[in-house]
């Protein structure tokens, strides 16, 4: 299994997880990466939270309530949280993940199931997070039972709208910007020149800023960065403070953009991507992704 998010570089011991075997609901029929969908077109209600968090309601166990979980296309793999997973009783193990240049001590296991919308995931691994600090510092006055990443989203076609609160599976128009998705690692990146320099960039629903990470440039000179600094840039990452410039003309699917305020992390840095793209920082109103080509659609 290979990690490479936002939250990159898990180290699954092969072997140590046991997983369950095949199972079946609601008629769908599994694939052989233990996914399946019923192939019916279905709409799913969001909650925004600060204009861009977007928090959908889904299931973990055939038999399990209604749960809360964050839709963020930066992560992956998907992760549960721990006291769902303690809940659940559920094995883990130990291991770590890679933020920013750094090694942070973490948990995996593997859920049992997943359903989302007409999505059902079988047997997928995760990371295990005490999310209570996201419930906090974001203001969500729900209980958040995971963060849902493309491991699990790209399993079926889907277009998130920001304006109607809803994220409709089934059939999805390519209008828009195009970026591919790599279904190796989980995420998709794409190209963008920031005032006249290329940088590649995560698409990131759990973001709402334009963030470069500063270790993956020589030249830190680059950009003009104001005396200025912030904590926290990412959603699932611990606190970095970072610096604030202004990025005049941004060129991303051939379209010109502008950010007063972009971001800077000195020293942190990421072998797959030179920052994040935050979704909504962008002004984009919708977000698509095709299953059949793997391409996600930016759409204004």
């Amino acid at each position: 299994m290979r990690a490479q998010p936002k939250i990159a570089g898990l180290l699954l011991l092969a072997g140590v997880l046991a997983s369950p075997g095949p199972a079946s609901a609601r008629g769908c029929r599994a694939n052989p990466d233990r996914y399946c969908d019923n192939w019916q077109p279905q709409t799913v209600a969001l909650r925004i939270y600060r204009n861009f968090l977007v928090v959908a309601k889904g299931k973990l166990g055939e038999a399990s309530e209604s749960q809360n979980f964050i839709l963020d296309t930066g992560t992956a793999p998907s992760i549960i949280s721990e006291g769902l997973v303690r809940q659940l009783g559920l094995a883990t193990v130990r291991s770590t993940f890679r933020v920013a240049g750094k090694s942070i001590p973490a948990e995996v296991a593997i859920i049992p199931q997943i359903e989302l919308g007409p999505i059902l995931a079988l047997s997928v691994p995760v990371y295990v997070q005490d999310l209570s600090p996201i419930e906090r510092d974001l203001g969500i006055p729900l209980p958040i039972a995971g963060i849902i990443g493309l491991d699990v989203l790209s399993k079926s076609s889907f277009r998130l709208d920001y304006d109607k609160r809803e994220i409709e599976f089934g059939d999805t128009s390519h209008v828009g910007i195009p970026v591919q998705f790599d279904a190796r690692a989980g995420l998709a990146v794409t190209k963008v020149r920031i005032d006249g320099r290329e940088a590649r960039l995560l698409v990131d629903t759990g973001s709402d800023r334009l963030v470069l990470f500063g270790g993956n440039f020589a030249d830190e000179e680059w950009p003009a960065l104001r005396k200025t600094s912030q904590a926290g840039v990412s959603l699932v990452e611990q606190k970095m403070y970072v610096q604030v410039f202004s990025a005049a003309d941004i060129i991303l699917g051939g379209q010109h953009f502008s950010k007063d305020r972009a971001y800077f992390v000195p020293g942190s840095a990421d072998s797959t991507f030179d920052g994040l793209l935050g979704v909504r920082a962008f002004g984009f109103r919708a977000l698509s992704y095709d299953n059949a080509s793997e391409t996600i659609y930016l759409q204004k």
